[in-house]
């Protein structure tokens, strides 16, 4: 915990000047709000008199007001200081961790669930809030000034500092007994809510197939469960607590009950003035408000490291190492030499692999199901490291690239296409951010989708919903060939583009694709054989190894595995003609 607190003062210290305001500001409101009571005493000292003066009087009000006003005006100035400088440093953390993303191997957020993740982001960014906005400036003013002020009352009488004291040091024992294994029962708390988000996130991203399944109820059990799971928890925890923190709040504004009856005795002993008594009267009727407000901050401080760490984990995560090389090679040719990948770090998926894509032909590769195939063509792309061996472009090793180099060369179009919530248009424009109109309307009639955005009410300034859910699939896919087209990298990379597609949609996205890869290197992860029967070469992989690299007739003739695949192959097709002549008979 010392470890976040100190990386939470030095993020605030990017506002340094800012946050020794909001706590001189802060100090000062509670100075404020603690004359009034002095004033109060010399006031009714004043009244009491024989012959009181009301000039007096009325200034001793006066001045009432004016302390109580001034504090008002300086928390308002510090409170909206300190959450200025806090949403700054909120606004900066969240682009960091949206920068830190971008710079993971892609593993790391497909390793994960998409709740965690998100709750980083949304959640435990939002809790810092609490400690730079209110715990900074509002702790140190609420433990400086009823310190001074307890200094100040000894040396008036250590006697009603005593009895003032009395309850509040048994409040501190009974918060400590509540503190006990904080730090544990707030891993476990943030434990299930993780969980929980997780879960809510699945549940709705699970919708469709929810209803269409007819999975309402079944599909709450796990729902149920995590709700149920955190709600347990987080009483079962209360429960335990209230004990403590009843005592707690009963005690620290009990002092009044010790002062009261201790004052009169001195007094009735005439060894206190009555004047001093109504100072400690007075002052115990509010020394407790501080001392709440700082034991709720030392509360919530352990929420608040906490959120940090989930944050700090992400930011000290281990970056993809970048190259220096910015200048494409003139050559695009792709060499795979001898190459080991493991996600796990045990267990290789792919295991000595080696093959050549000369620049300007295609080559598609095949295999069964798990057998490494868009391993290969994401590792091209660096969504992960390889383990060992190496992977060059044009005899530069991709690790020496830039990212920005690596990916002006790559163009990479996935089997599940996301798109983002904004317009057809912008959607496009992302594979080219300085693209004119001209240039996207080229790009989607390129990839035969002109037609049906300008079918579309709003045509090209559509929006497509969350992750394009008003377009069909094969309409995300041509808008993601398009966005491939505008980027016009020289390699092209295909994971199953067509694989969830009709085969009416199936003829457009192929007319597109053949637009897309003229002239370019181009690689296609595949299981419809007869979409890349025609290429120059076919890499048959199995268990993670290479079998072969031929054209297809060549395959058909020497390879045993490729034999398999093909005919089993011919046989689902036969299937799926026979299952389509039914439905129309």
């Amino acid at each position: 915990m010392h470890k976040s607190i100190q990386r939470l003062f030095t993020i605030a210290g990017a506002y340094k000047w800012h946050m020794v305001l909001c706590i001189v500001l802060a100090v000062f409101s509670v100075t404020a709000g603690i004359i009034p009571y002095f004033l109060v005493r010399d006031f009714l000292t004043q009244l009491i008199a024989e012959a009181p003066s009301r000039i007096k009087l009325y200034r001793y009000a006066c001045f009432i007001g004016i302390s109580l006003s001034a504090k008002s005006l300086l928390f308002i100035a510090s409170t909206t200081l300190s959450h200025k400088a806090a949403y700054r440093i909120l606004y900066h953390t969240r682009m960091r961790l949206a920068h830190k993303l971008t710079r993971l191997p892609l593993g790391y957020v497909l390793d994960r669930d998409t709740g965690v993740i998100k709750k980083v982001m949304e959640n435990d960014v939002e809790e810092l809030e609490r400690f730079l906005a209110h715990n900074i400036p509002e702790t140190v003013s609420s433990a400086l000034v009823p310190f001074a002020v307890t200094v100040y009352l000894f040396l008036i009488d250590w006697r009603m500092t005593l009895a003032l004291l009395f309850c509040v040091s048994f409040a501190v024992l009974f918060y400590l007994l509540m503190m006990r294994g904080s730090k544990e029962k707030m891993r476990r708390y943030y434990d299930s809510v993780d969980f929980m988000n997780a879960v809510v996130v699945e549940y709705v991203n699970g919708m469709k197939e929810i209803k269409t399944f007819n999975q309402g109820e079944s599909s709450l059990i796990r729902f149920r469960e995590a709700v149920y799971a955190y709600k347990k928890y987080v009483l079962d925890w209360f429960k335990a607590s209230w004990p403590y923190m009843s005592a707690y709040f009963v005690l620290i504004q009990s002092s009044f009950v010790t002062v009261l009856p201790f004052g009169l005795y001195l007094i009735d002993r005439e060894s206190l003035s009555f004047s001093t008594f109504t100072l400690f009267l007075l002052v115990s009727l509010s020394f407790a408000a501080p001392l709440i407000k700082l034991a709720q901050f030392a509360d919530s401080i352990t929420m608040v490291a906490t959120a940090e760490q989930n944050i700090y984990r992400i930011l000290s995560e281990p970056e993809l190492t970048e190259g220096s090389q910015t200048t494409v090679p003139a050559d695009k040719e792709i060499r795979f030499q001898q190459v080991f990948f493991s996600y796990d770090g045990a267990t290789d998926v792919l295991k000595d692999v080696s093959f050549t894509v000369k620049e300007g032909s295609s080559l598609a590769i095949v295999g069964e199901s798990g057998g490494g195939k868009s391993t290969i063509a994401k590792l091209l792309c660096r969504f992960w490291d390889v383990r060992s061996g190496s992977i060059q472009i044009g005899g530069v090793n991709i690790h020496d690239f830039s990212m920005d180099t690596l990916m002006k060369i790559v163009s990479f179009v996935f089997q599940d296409t996301f798109l983002f919530n904004i317009s057809i248009a912008d959607n496009i424009r992302i594979g080219k951010q300085d693209a004119t109109n001209a240039e996207i309307i080229a790009a989607a009639k390129a990839a035969r989708c002109h037609d049906f955005i300008m079918e579309k009410e709003q045509g090209y300034d559509t929006l497509v919903g969350d992750d394009g859910c008003r377009l069909s699939g094969g309409e995300r896919q041509r808008i993601a060939i398009a966005r491939a087209i505008l980027k016009d990298a020289p390699i092209l990379v295909l994971d199953e583009a067509t694989a969830n597609i009709d085969p009416d949609c199936e003829e457009h996205l192929q007319a597109a694709i053949s637009a897309l890869a003229k002239g370019k290197t181009l690689i296609v992860i595949a299981h419809r054989i007869r979409t890349i029967i025609h290429l120059n070469s076919i890499l048959v992989i199995s268990g993670g190894k290479v079998i072969a690299q031929e054209t297809h007739s060549a395959l058909l003739k020497d390879c045993p595995t490729y034999q398999s695949l093909f005919s089993a192959y011919k046989e689902s097709e036969n299937w799926a003609l026979m299952t389509n002549r039914g439905v129309q008979c």
